[in-house]
């Protein structure tokens, strides 16, 4: 087990819920046990069931479970852009009534650009009540560069550092530093953080499990392995997202 007083850490990347492709359910109690057994401190979660199935059930599931595990717990609210302005009421009543943390947007499962009309709406709206849009990116970060030029006002969070191609999505995203790269996926390609902190800023690099679809250890592997200072390694596993994330370090 990962010694609290050495590395904490904080996991802006993962889900609660259930993913009918893979007949997979992920519950509280399972989370909870798997959090602590990695001495996870906080993690943003979004739920499987908004993003697959009815995102107003899901997010009133993970509702429920944000109100019984609020120490541990923070809530990303999840929609489907296609409900247009069903969606950015959703989006707000989570944010500003519940205290959502941010939004999660899966452009590549709804097969909807980040520069669609109705993608537009739901970033427009976070951007106005300044919460953090966290985009599943595995197109080696083509669409959240777009969005990051049209928006510089917004928070994007590069949910799996552009994926299968992150080398090119590191070097397509380096000039808009109003995008962080997250580092969950199933690519653990040797060099990949030390590449992504040389061309970034540890300061932009955050930690994130993508649980259930892995185990918070391949993340963590890919950190505690990486050839970089043990500074630039607790501020991606813990510090870059407590500044961001939970003390407002953005604008």
């Amino acid at each position: 087990m990962l010694r609290k007083d050495v590395f904490k850490i904080i996991d802006v990347h993962a889900h609660i819920g259930g993913d009918q492709r893979f007949l997979m359910r992920v519950d509280a109690k399972n989370f909870i046990d798997t959090m602590n057994k990695f001495n996870i401190e906080f993690s943003f979660v979004s739920s499987l069931t908004s993003l697959y199935t009815d995102f107003s059930i899901g997010n009133r599931e993970l509702l429920k479970i944000v109100k019984r595990y609020s120490e541990k717990i923070m809530g990303l609210v999840a929609v489907n852009p296609y409900y247009g302005n069903e969606a950015v009421k959703e989006l707000r009543k989570y944010v500003l009534k519940y205290g959502f943390r941010g939004v999660k947007l899966h452009p590549t499962y709804f097969k909807i650009s980040m520069l669609d009309k109705l993608t537009i709406k739901i970033v427009k709206e976070a951007v106005k009540i300044n919460v953090p849009l966290m985009i599943h990116s595995y197109d080696g970060g083509i669409e959240v560069s777009r969005l990051a030029e049209k928006f510089p006002d917004a928070l994007i969070i590069m949910y799996h550092m552009g994926g299968l191609n992150w080398r090119e999505g590191v070097l397509r995203v380096k000039d808009f530093k109003n995008i962080y790269a997250e580092i969950s996926s199933s690519v653990c390609d040797k060099g990949m953080i030390e590449f992504a902190v040389k061309e970034l800023g540890a300061e932009r690099i955050l930690y994130g499990s993508d649980i259930p679809y892995q185990d918070p250890s391949v993340s963590l592997g890919k950190v505690l392995g990486a050839d970089i200072s043990d500074r630039e390694k607790k501020m991606i596993l813990y510090e870059n997202a407590y500044n961001l994330l939970l003390k407002g370090g953005w604008n």
